[in-house]
């Protein structure tokens, strides 16, 4: 009885350090997937009016689908006038554009350097 009694004990103890080592799996794996996604420019612009939609991609919270939007406004459209003028693009929204304003620059008006 007594060691029937013991092997219950452990099993307890088992499926928690098996749930355990499981979530430790979890959180190593994701934290590392993660790092890897991670965008950063590094002290780098994007001109929003020359950027490819690779180069719009690395800005962060800028996705690729968002980045293809910006790109085929610009075509369509013709160069920026404005950093807000980015709220006229799906998708695009003013807190977005508060929170990478700093990643953004506006160079190239008609081939020449903004003035403004």
């Amino acid at each position: 009885m007594r060691s029937q009694n013991h092997s219950l004990k452990k099993k307890p103890n088992l499926t928690i350090a098996f749930f355990v080592l499981l979530l430790l799996l979890l959180l190593f794996f994701g934290m590392s997937a993660s790092a890897g996604e991670r965008k950063t420019l590094k002290g780098k612009t994007v001109n929003i009016n020359t950027a490819t939609v690779e180069e719009f991609a690395q800005v962060p919270l800028i996705t690729k689908e968002l980045a293809k939007r910006i790109v085929e406004y610009r075509e369509e459209n013709g160069d920026f006038q404005t950093l807000e003028e980015l709220l006229q693009v799906e998708g695009f929204t003013r807190k977005l554009l508060r929170k990478i304003k700093p990643f953004l620059i506006l160079e190239g008006l008609g081939g020449d350097e903004c003035t403004c």
